[in-house]
């Protein structure tokens, strides 16, 4: 599986984020505000193409300040929600065969939406309004079933890992010392 990585410089002096692909992809998931927040934080995708991904080479500078802050409160979320994001998900409605990946059209209680399991770590339903948009947004991963339109829904846990709760702090104690300080960060797309 490959990595991502960002190179965090100040002057000689520098610290690698290396992310395992689950890990980055847990800041995406449905109602996790903190995972884009510490993603534009730290300009991730500020030099992003769709022709080329996230080009070698590409710094990025940001203070300590705003990347020590958003540490902090991607951190504090991953301690809030480390219980459920340490699992991959599956489901099986009815006498369906069981699924461990995408997603598909459910009705709960009359309203249509879609079950998703992406991105791995999450497992929800986001109902829709009446203009077709994603209203109410059902997190599945602390149920064990849920009655739908189409019958019972039995949500399974595979153990994952997950490694946030051990790159976070080494970062943060990086940044401590350099709150005030302009930092230079260079993204790499696919690292391993």
């Amino acid at each position: 599986m490959s990595d991502s990585a960002t190179i965090i410089r100040d002057g000689d002096e520098k610290h690698r984020l290396q992310i395992t692909h689950r890990d980055w992809m847990l800041l995406w998931g449905p109602g996790f505000a903190e995972g884009p927040a510490f993603s534009t934080a730290f300009g991730v995708f500020e030099n992003y193409t769709v022709a080329g991904g996230i080009p070698r080479g590409s710094p990025v500078q940001r203070d300590g300040y705003t990347l020590h802050n958003a540490t902090c409160i991607l951190l504090d979320a991953m301690k809030r929600d480390h219980d459920l994001l340490r699992y991959d998900y599956s489901y099986k409605i009815a006498d369906e065969p069981r699924r461990y990946g995408g997603g598909q059209s459910i009705q709960v209680s009359g309203r249509g939406g879609i079950l998703s399991l992406r991105p791995k770590g999450y497992c929800s339903i986001g109902l829709h309004e009446g203009n077709g948009l994603t209203g109410e947004v059902i997190d599945l991963r602390a149920m064990d079933t849920l009655a739908t339109d189409s019958g019972s829904l039995k949500v399974f846990r595979r153990k994952a890992e997950t490694h946030w709760l051990e790159i976070l702090p080494q970062l943060l104690a990086f940044l401590a010392n350099r709150l005030d300080r302009v930092l230079v960060l260079e993204h790499i797309d696919r690292v391993g």
